[in-house]
């Protein structure tokens, strides 16, 4: 059996590439480094078991995941973690939109426009407050609540004139996202102009959204929003608090891991939508409408590697199993089909989720 891990960054480590390769070691099971930009990538995974790439949301593995796996799981026929499935959709809140309307499932009534005039006619006649979300972005980056048709006008003309970065939702928009905090907002500008200086690109985002706006429902009174990670057939759940004094819970950093006040609505949700989409792995993002009715914000295949089945897991008869299990463990047991795989048991994840703020434990 032999996995062929792709590069996730050109210039640097990725720690969670780390922990494939920890598990992969530990089970006897070879696996070859590999990178698309090199001339013989083509020939080096024609015979792989299994081809990994955990790309994220920055425009350079965007662009290269989308171009190269379509020909790698459907013409080559080679299995591959993500399948285009799990993976079509991600980052873009328009396609994930449609996706699980389409379907059924309980996802936030958004409005979406390809064509400014039809944006403009609607923003006159529609309710404030409402949230203006680019496709793309994780962490709150590009969301914003929208208070009146004045605002909603100025943000439609932008998205179909000379369109909008991410990262460029405006300097207040940036200091909110990161709480204040004075170190965050030192690092985030230092990197931008260490990297300024020495000739490299300021931002990871260099693609600008424009020609199409996505407006979604404000739903007050959620002071927290639910994220439900699912891989194969197995739940996890926590909440997330908001920001102080924001509506917006991604990114925040502020957690409870108490399960006991979980709605095991949201689990129920999706465990189905990912059994029904055929979804490797997804994490879900619920609030509640007026009605107190669990409605999903987002989804996303890919996510951070802390607290996700930290103390255990659902299955999907809600039995929960006790126990510590990395994403990455679910995901390599799940691809390769190997229900025996072990993981190590001392095995460590590298990841700037670990400062969260954790409220209460289980």
């Amino acid at each position: 059996m032999l996995v062929a891990i792709h590069k996730a960054w050109h210039d640097k480590r990725d720690p969670e590439l780390e922990v494939y390769r920890e598990i992969l070691k530990y089970n006897n099971i070879d696996f070859i480094d590999v990178d698309s930009s090199d001339v013989d990538f083509w020939d080096k995974i024609k015979n792989v078991d299994l081809f990994l790439y955990k790309w994220g949301h920055i425009d350079n593995q965007r662009q290269t995941a989308l171009t190269i796996l379509p020909v790698i799981e459907n013409a080559m026929g080679i299995n591959c973690y993500p399948t285009i499935a799990t993976s079509w959709h991600y980052d873009d809140k328009v396609r994930q939109y449609l996706l699980l309307k389409e379907y059924g499932f309980p996802i936030i009534q958004s409005w979406i426009f390809w064509d400014k005039n039809k944006a403009l006619e609607w923003s006159k006649e529609t309710k404030y407050p409402i949230v203006f979300k680019l496709a793309k972005g994780s962490g709150s980056l590009n969301v914003k609540l929208i208070h009146s048709q004045s605002e909603a006008a100025a943000i439609i003309n932008r998205m179909f004139g000379k369109g909008v970065y991410q990262e460029k939702m405006g300097f207040f928009n940036n200091l909110k996202i990161r709480n204040y905090n004075p170190e965050k907002i030192s690092r985030y500008y230092g990197i931008k102009f260490r990297n300024f200086m020495q000739g490299k690109d300021t931002s990871n985002f260099w693609q600008v959204s424009k020609n199409y706006v996505l407006f979604q429902k404000f739903l007050p009174g959620n002071e927290y929003d639910t994220r439900v990670q699912v891989t194969g057939r197995r739940a996890y759940a926590f909440r997330r608090f908001n920001r102080p004094n924001d509506f917006r819970a991604s990114g925040s950093n502020n957690w409870d891991l108490d399960r006991s006040k979980i709605d095991m609505e949201m689990v129920k949700i999706a465990l189905d939508c990912s059994k029904k989409l055929e979804f490797q792995s997804m994490a879900y993002d619920f609030i509640y409408d007026e009605n107190k009715k669990p409605q999903i914000i987002e989804i996303s295949y890919c996510y951070g590697d802390y607290p996700e089945f930290s103390t255990g897991y659902w299955d999907e008869e809600l039995n929960w199993h006790d126990g510590r299990y990395v994403p990455q463990y679910l995901e390599l047991m799940d691809a390769l089909k190997l229900p025996d795989l072990k993981q190590p048991p001392d095995i460590q994840v590298d990841s700037p989720y670990q400062k969260a703020t954790i409220k209460s434990n289980q």
